[in-house]
């Protein structure tokens, strides 16, 4: 998965979940079943990062996030073509 995608992915989790923990441990056991990099450092850091802000400067507090980054749709369409991805990744 691409890494910002990841990010953005693990963010999702994040506010579709009743809690962080639950959050982590979800996008853990999909990234170690789902992706090539499962039960990698490079996986765990950027749920971490996602997740928890490790290796991140507190950002403004906001629902659901606190002061975890936020990230929205909007943000990955500034960062690559989301669109092209959908389509690499449907076929």
């Amino acid at each position: 998965m691409h890494g910002y995608m990841r990010m953005y992915w693990a963010k999702k989790i994040l506010e579709w979940t009743p809690s962080p923990e639950i959050a982590q441990q979800i996008a853990i056991d999909l990234n170690d079943k789902y992706e090539l990099d499962g039960r990698d450092p490079n996986g765990y850091t950027g749920i971490a990062w996602s997740i928890g802000g490790i290796h991140d400067r507190a950002w403004f507090e906001r629902p659901i996030f606190g002061k975890i980054r936020y990230m929205n749709y909007n943000g990955c369409k500034s960062k690559f073509d989301v669109m092209k991805y959908i389509e690499m990744h449907n076929s």
